[in-house]
């Protein structure tokens, strides 16, 4: 059999590149899809995280709110047990209370919980008191409910993912 060499052009090499050129294409889209979304999955997983600490932590002020038989006052001098701030910004806000400092503003989470980078911390404020209508048989005594606003601020496996909590708790 005799090859004539004198007509080919190379049209089956350019196309061959071409596809391989289009291959690469789909191939790199794809994998920039495929780390996107593992993104993605990280950021909720973290976010997931952050807010089961901050969870963690409510419950755990909660049940102290619950447990202790006298509380201590509720003036700052006891470590993250406040009062609200009366006018300007909520206790809760950054520019009150700084959460990074567990020494002179806010207090930690002792409980055990894992792949968290740092433990969630909680204040504790006391509400002013509520009168509760009909709960007293003596004239003029209303009986009051003791409410306290627990705020808790977590981060997850990083510290980007934060999360703030609060409940009203009734006493």
């Amino acid at each position: 059999m005799i090859i004539n060499t004198a007509k080919q052009q190379g049209a089956a090499l350019f196309v061959s590149l071409i596809m391989l050129l289009l291959m690469t294409l789909i191939g790199v889209t794809g994998m920039q899809s495929t780390i996107l979304e593992e993104k993605m999955a990280g950021n909720f997983k973290d976010r997931s995280m952050s807010l089961q600490a901050g969870e963690s932590a409510l419950r755990f002020a909660e049940n102290y709110l619950k447990t202790t038989v006298v509380l201590p006052s509720f003036t700052g001098t006891t470590l993250g047990h406040y009062l609200p701030t009366s006018s300007g910004a909520p206790r809760w806000d950054a520019s009150v209370t700084n959460w990074s400092d567990t020494t002179n503003d806010v207090i930690a989470y002792n409980g055990s919980l894992t792949d968290i980078s740092s433990p969630p911390v909680y204040i504790i404020e006391e509400m002013p008191p509520i009168p509760e209508s009909g709960g007293s048989l003596e004239t003029g005594v209303a009986l009051e409910s003791n409410y306290y606003r627990i705020s808790v601020q977590s981060v997850g496996g990083t510290d980007t993912a934060v999360t703030l909590l609060q409940s009203i708790y009734k006493r």
